[in-house]
């Protein structure tokens, strides 16, 4: 019989202490255990953020070989991914507590743990963070690492692009893990989460950035320091064209598999090494690993609990709000053309998605951009249409000057 190696972490320092043999067989107990404990094998259990949690299993495992928290900072967008983290930082034994009174925060906590460096907060909001911690630590004139982990779904934030103007001029070690599983909450939407699909990873361009580096060396002077630069960009521009973040100071790796612990690793131990801003692209599965979860990721973004072997929620006698309104806003629309219908990534938990199957060509998720999501719908008010912006109270927070054109 297999020796379980999960109960053996407690932590970061033992994950690093594993065979690498051993960590394939770690990442599937963390599985088990993301599932038990959210499910109702779990008899306190409130559910919680599965498919997230399950996607950055081999990910958090590699961060945790290659860096050293809590000295080195790991900045979690939103921060409702960190279970796997709790796991390997001291929190295991209180893990059956998750989100329940008295009992391990759903999301990265201060006050929780030496090795949470920052809170909870809404999406998109790692990236400006993180540059801040880093800048302090320039300052300071200490080397800790920061490691900035960002869904592309906080690439349809307004707020990720405004950090990126301003990492190149704002510090020279900074690493950015672009964790690209397709989804935020609903599947990713808009030009952004196009962009993203478009993205190949091509050995040529990293080989051939390499023989630049030896040509560089080899000839130096200006000249060839122009040439191998002008090669390299024409090559890159052919194979993964308009890669935005290098425009914007980034040195972009990638994308490369997320489930990979072994390159994971070997990419990391490079990175923290350069001494520029870096991004790194990876591709990830949402639900990794249950098959109820990746057949349904929305439901199994965030839920209550469940039936483990199926993933059946248990049934309710009553429609909720959201679904009444959905409903009973696709019937207003069926006799009046003027009502359109707003959501920023939210289509199931607002219950729009009713309305957005009756009415597809006036129904709009414009992603996670609630500021945009408000001045859309005064435009199209200003045109005469009545829109209904269905957005959740905590996240309107960030659109009130824009409610009022």
């Amino acid at each position: 019989m297999t020796k379980p190696i999960l109960s053996t972490i407690h932590s970061p320092a033992d994950i690093k202490a594993l065979p690498e043999k051993d960590l394939p067989q770690l990442a599937q107990e963390v599985r088990d255990e993301l599932i038990r404990v959210l499910s109702d094998e779990n008899p306190t259990s409130v559910g919680g953020h599965l498919g997230p949690n399950l996607g950055v299993v081999e990910l958090t495992i590699a961060m945790h070989r290659v860096f050293d928290t809590p000295k080195d900072k790991f900045i979690f967008d939103v921060s409702h991914q960190g279970y796997v983290h709790k796991l390997f930082t001291g929190r295991r034994e209180r893990f059956e507590t998750m989100r329940q009174y008295e009992g391990l925060n759903g999301f990265l906590l201060r006050t929780e743990s030496e090795h949470d460096c920052y809170g909870a907060g809404h999406a998109g909001t790692a990236l400006s963070a993180a540059l801040g911690m880093a800048v302090g630590r320039d300052l300071r004139g200490s080397d800790e690492n920061i490691v900035c982990v960002a869904g592309d779904a906080a690439f349809t934030c307004g707020v990720s692009y405004e950090a990126l103007n301003n990492v190149a001029h704002s510090t020279k070690r900074f690493i950015v893990v672009l964790n690209d599983n397709e989804w935020s909450i609903a599947k990713n939407v808009g030009a952004i989460a196009h962009y993203f699909n478009k993205i190949a990873t091509h050995p040529t361009y990293a080989h051939l950035h390499e023989k630049a580096a030896h040509f560089v060396e080899m000839l130096g002077g200006k000249f060839a320091k122009d040439f191998a630069a002008k090669i390299e960009a024409g090559v890159k521009n052919l194979l993964a064209p308009s890669v935005m973040f290098e425009d914007l100071g980034l040195r972009y790796y990638g994308p490369i598999d997320g489930h990979d612990i072994a390159l994971l690793t070997r990419t990391f131990e490079f990175l923290k090494t350069q001494n520029e801003p870096v991004l790194l692209h990876i591709l990830t599965q949402k639900g990794k690993g249950y098959a109820p979860a990746l057949e349904q990721p929305d439901k199994f973004h965030g839920l209550g609990k469940f039936e483990p072997k199926t993933g059946k929620t248990a049934p309710t006698s009553t429609p909720t709000y959201s679904e009444l309104f959905g409903k009973t806003l696709a019937k207003f629309a069926d006799t009046n053309n003027k009502i359109v219908a707003i959501t920023g990534a939210m289509p199931t938990g607002t219950g729009l998605v009713h309305f957005a199957k009756a009415h597809p060509n006036k129904y709009f998720d414009v992603g996670i951009a609630e500021e945009h999501a408000a001045l859309f719908a005064c435009g199209l008010a200003v045109e005469g249409f009545k829109p209904f912006l269905a957005i959740y109270s905590t996240f309107m927070q960030r659109a009130y000057d824009m409610i009022i054109p």
